[in-house]
């Protein structure tokens, strides 16, 4: 066997597509700048060390389930009430190790989920594992694990192995007593374990219209979301109007 083909055997076996990939033209590079067999086999750790972070990423990334690709860099903050500072200093992740929830209100269009994909897209790119789903989206996999007797399973996966799981657009959703039910469930089962974020287009007064008019468990599930939190009150015009307004699509002459 040639000497290249036992080093593809074992790369194969040990999992090592980038020293695979680089070894060839890396030696060809070494011997010319006269690298030292160290100097070349740590380069080669290198190449292989990056191939795993941003296959990492892109896994966990594609596991996320974001429903577009967000960035803090496309939000527009000169038309918006939302404190850059703040953004920033959850974007340190920081709120993660200490279990802090983020929790985002405004009326609808003022990039309450373009703020929650851009956190969780930052979150995803340290490998961290993250889910994004929507309130109603959740009460349906909820209610589909618990008739199909997978509640606790769904429970373990879907809600305890992401360490950021965020929740958009609750309150759009009016949830009967067994969503409710389940809902506090989540909320207590991440509770100082993990951290959620919540985008609503609903103050908190509001939250227990949707949550079955249950007060005793409204105060409950706002208890352990506020106990350690970042509230953000996003206020201003929604992108969506403002633009069709600016392209001349929206007759605000209209009585």
């Amino acid at each position: 066997m040639l000497l290249h083909e036992h080093i593809s055997e074992y790369c194969t076996k040990f999992k090592l597509p980038g020293v695979l990939e680089s070894y060839q033209h890396l030696a060809d590079s070494a011997a010319q700048k006269k690298l030292s067999y160290s100097e070349y086999l740590c380069k080669l750790f290198e190449i292989e060390n990056s191939g795993r972070e941003l296959r990492g990423r892109e896994m966990v990334l594609k596991m996320a389930g974001l429903p577009k690709l967000k960035t803090i860099d496309t939000f527009d903050f000169s038309s918006s009430s939302v404190d850059k500072t703040l953004i920033n200093e959850i974007l340190t992740l920081r709120f993660i190790d200490e279990c802090k929830n983020i929790l985002l209100f405004g009326p609808s269009g003022v990039g309450k989920t373009h703020l929650a994909t851009a956190i969780a897209y930052a979150v995803t790119q340290q490998r961290i594992k993250t889910k994004f789903i929507t309130a109603g989206d959740l009460m349906i996999q909820l209610e589909a694990a618990s008739a199909t007797n997978r509640l606790d399973n769904y429970f373990k996966r879907t809600i305890g192995i992401p360490r950021v799981l965020v929740i958009d657009e609750f309150g759009y959703v009016k949830f009967n007593e067994t969503q409710a039910n389940l809902f506090f469930q989540i909320i207590n089962k991440k509770y100082e374990t993990g951290s959620i974020i919540i985008t609503s287009n609903l103050s908190f007064t509001k939250w227990k219209e949707v949550l079955n008019n249950d007060e005793a468990l409204t105060t409950a599930i706002l208890d352990r979301l506020i106990h350690h939190s970042h509230l953000i009150n996003i206020t201003g015009e929604s992108y969506r109007l403002k633009q069709k307004r600016e392209a001349g699509l929206l007759d605000i002459s209209a009585k």
